[in-house]
Formats: structure tokens, C-alpha cells, sequence
């Protein structure tokens, strides 16, 4: 099982915080390639929520929620990913856990991507898919920073 962590405090509370990460809807103002998500099934907030994130090189990803801690942790496992109406995805049990813990003021966002290569084909995709996904969790905390600071500064 592969596994990349990144971290970082933005301005705001750990309920601001989680205010703009449980709704899905807007899920692509901070998570780089996403354009859009669309409710599939299950609650619209919580454990068992399905969504389509359609990403900006046409890509479609179903996920599942399958952790939901109010105000503490949501996680989501990829279910499949589709392009051009086929079966794509060569990583394997992808799922991202997002945990908010306080901080002063702040609050410590950790982004957690785990997954599993599937065979020594998969190992070699595991191991260069590592940088690529680390870089996305970086953009997606700036985002995430930027966000929290404008809102900041409208109060």
C-alpha cells in the first residue's frame, strides 16, 4: 500500500474549514483538475454519499464517502474511473482522507492518499503516480489556503 501525506494550517476555524470541505458541490474551487461534481446517491452529506467528478481532461470518478466525522475527517474511495465511456484507472483502494484538527485560531489540514499498485505493472504506475499526486495534494491545501484567507478578510 503506497501512501502520500501532506499538510499545512490555514487561516480559520476548524468549522469554517470543514463548512467549505463537506460541501461537495464546491469541491472544485480547491481540488485542482476537478470541474465539477454531481450527487449520484446516498446522503448528500455524510457516510455512503456517491458523487461524479468530472475532471478537466474528461475524465469521470465516481466516489464514495466512506468516513464522515463531523467537523473532523471525510474520506472517499475512488469506485471507478470512466473515459470516453470506458473503464480506466490503473491504481487500485484509492481513497483520500482529509483530517482538520485546531490550531490557535487555524486549522491543521492533513490530505492522505493511500492506494495499491496491483501487480509489478501496478507497482511501477504506484511509484511515478506518487510526485504527481503530492503535487495535486499541495495545490489543493494553496487553494484551500487561499480560500480560507479571502474569507478572512471579507468578515
Amino acid at each position: 500500500m503506497a501512501k502520500v501525506v501532506a499538510r499545512q494550517v490555514v487561516p480559520g476555524s476548524q468549522e469554517l474549514v470543514w463548512h467549505l470541505l463537506s460541501d461537495f458541490e464546491r469541491m472544485s474551487e480547491w481540488l485542482p483538475g476537478v470541474s465539477s461534481i454531481e450527487h449520484t446517491g446516498g446522503s448528500p452529506k455524510g457516510f455512503g454519499r456517491e458523487h461524479l467528478a468530472r475532471m478537466d481532461d474528461g475524465l469521470e470518478v465516481h466516489h464514495r464517502v466512506v468516513a464522515w466525522d463531523d467537523s473532523r475527517r471525510i474520506a472517499w474511495r475512488i469506485v471507478r474511473e470512466v473515459r470516453d465511456g470506458r473503464e480506466v484507472g490503473s491504481l487500485h483502494n484509492v481513497r483520500t482522507t482529509i483530517d482538520l484538527r485546531p490550531s490557535a485560531a487555524k486549522t491543521e489540514v492533513t490530505l492522505t492518499g493511500t492506494w495499491s499498485g496491483g501487480g509489478p505493472l501496478g507497482l511501477i504506475k504506484s511509484f511515478t503516480s506518487r510526485g504527481r499526486i503530492m503535487s495535486e495534494f499541495e495545490q489543493a491545501l494553496a487553494n484551500l489556503d487561499k480560500l480560507m484567507a479571502d474569507a478572512a478578510g471579507g468578515e
